[in-house]
């Protein structure tokens, strides 16, 4: 005998697929027909692709917790944000995507971008899809912006959505305070610094790139760690043990709090206890401290970490 009641849900679950896609199909052929009348100016972004992008997008869409705080700070609604952004409260009411790695492509149709900022290390693998939306697709690769990362990135996406006069604000501050916080730090007598994370068996520390390097370059403090090592292409963090921090000598160790699962104080303890980390002269000697956990891309303004900075830095005696 047919289940007239099977079959009535299986009628429901059709009609609401159905309909669901027919309502990604009128909001992506609008978003493809607010593209086609938009005026755009071809560029080419970090993975070489000439894109046209919108003279002045409406809506734009970032894959990356730094694209979405840049554009807070310039002023730009996002039609949508990733799930790895905590920091601003208007920003936090923009719709969720997803997961950096992962972003749900169907929020990303409905978000209706004309201009989507993707990672160049994270999103290469779903252009197509991305592109199904209609929206000019831009890759940002943070390698591109490593001479100066917390100015260079924040100034393309300026130009990307037309924010000059915000971006020049934001420059003017950011010089303001990187020259009394760079002042401030000279005088603490530090100049050679390691930011680590991880335990003896798997360290990583911050290679020459994305914020921490920001942090560090701006504060006129060396990254002893080297451009260049294996994975340096695919994230922030690469494998550096405790024999290459032994023979890059740094002045100051900062151990990074942000995603180890462990209180400030329990990470001290076993940095300045543990009898590996000893072989490592600043840490023997105690010139070693906690990056606060908030220290960390989409937490954060940039401004507010290179004070932060400043202050954990400041606080480790240099003798």
């Amino acid at each position: 005998m047919i289940d007239a009641h099977a079959t009535a849900r299986s009628t429901h679950r059709t009609r609401a697929r159905t309909t669901r896609m027919v309502g990604l199909a009128l909001a992506l052929t609008m978003s493809l027909a607010i593209v086609a009348q938009a005026q755009t100016t071809t560029v080419t972004d970090h993975v070489g692709r000439e894109v046209a992008v919108p003279d002045a997008p409406q809506r734009v869409l970032p894959l990356h917790r730094t694209f979405a705080e840049d554009l807070a700070v310039l002023g730009v609604t996002g039609v949508g944000r990733v799930e790895e952004y905590q920091h601003r409260e208007e920003a936090l009411a923009w719709p969720s995507i997803g997961r950096e790695r992962a972003p749900d492509l169907e929020a990303v149709y409905a978000a209706q971008p004309d201009l989507i900022l993707a990672n160049a290390r994270m999103h290469l693998d779903i252009l197509d899809a991305l592109e199904l939306s209609g929206a000019a697709v831009y890759f940002i690769d943070p390698s591109e912006t490593d001479d100066d990362p917390l100015r260079t990135r924040i100034a393309l996406i300026a130009s990307l959505v037309g924010r000059d006069a915000a971006f020049a604000a934001y420059d003017a501050e950011l010089e303001a305070t990187t020259e009394r916080l760079r002042s401030q730090v000279e005088a603490c007598g530090h100049a050679r610094v390691a930011i680590v994370q991880g335990g003896a068996e798997s360290v990583l520390a911050a290679q020459p790139t994305g914020m921490y390097h920001g942090l560090l370059s701006r504060l006129g403090l060396e990254n002893v760690v080297p451009s260049g090592l294996p994975g340096a292409g695919r994230s922030t963090w690469v494998a550096f043990d405790i024999e290459a921090i032994v023979a890059a000598d740094p002045d100051l160790v900062l151990v990074r709090a942000a995603g180890s699962g462990e209180t400030p104080g329990a990470l001290l303890e076993h940095y300045t206890t543990a009898p590996e980390w000893q072989a490592v002269p600043a840490i023997r000697a105690g010139r070693l401290a906690i990056l606060p956990g908030r220290v960390n891309p989409g937490m954060i303004s940039d401004l507010d970490a290179l004070a932060l900075t400043a202050d954990v830095v400041c606080a480790v005696p240099s003798e």
